[in-house]
């Protein structure tokens, strides 16, 4: 089932986003020291017999062991850019929402004021303080027609 409209929670979305950056910035030296143990590693080290051949890809050109590590920490890399893009788009997106809805209620009650001036207290008419019940509006009464007294 689908419903014809969704309701978005900003406070839960900027605090997912938030927690999202403070991830990533704690993953960030973590994978700096991978990053640089794979680099410390040399093609050499893996030595000349048959495993370190194994492991360097064995001449059939997919690079081995060490190609394989490189492209794992650029891929961890490109995951922790997307992911505080993706934060900062979230983050920009609840601050383009809140702008968008203190513009619109500024709009309504400009609307709600020219329509029928301020009423007492500042208010625009029809917007109650907290606790104050609505009364019903008067109606006007008919116009009398002919001889009332007929």
């Amino acid at each position: 089932m689908s419903s014809g409209g969704f309701r978005i929670d900003l406070q839960e979305v900027e605090a997912a986003a938030r927690k999202i950056l403070t991830l990533v910035a704690e993953l960030v030296p973590h994978t700096a020291e991978v990053e640089a143990a794979v680099q410390g590693v040399s093609r050499a080290e893996y030595g000349t017999d048959p495993v370190g051949a194994a492991l360097l890809g064995g001449g059939s050109g997919v690079g081995g062991l060490v190609e394989h590590q490189k492209q794992a920490v650029e891929g961890i890399r490109r995951y922790l850019q997307n992911s505080a893009a993706m934060a900062d788009s979230l983050l920009l997106m609840c601050r383009h929402y809140r702008e968008a809805d203190d513009g619109h209620a500024a709009e309504l009650l400009g609307i709600l004021g020219e329509a029928g001036g301020q009423a007492a207290g500042g208010q625009a008419p029809g917007v109650r303080a907290p606790g104050v019940q609505a009364l019903p509006l008067a109606r006007p009464a008919p116009p009398v027609r002919g001889n009332p007294a007929a």
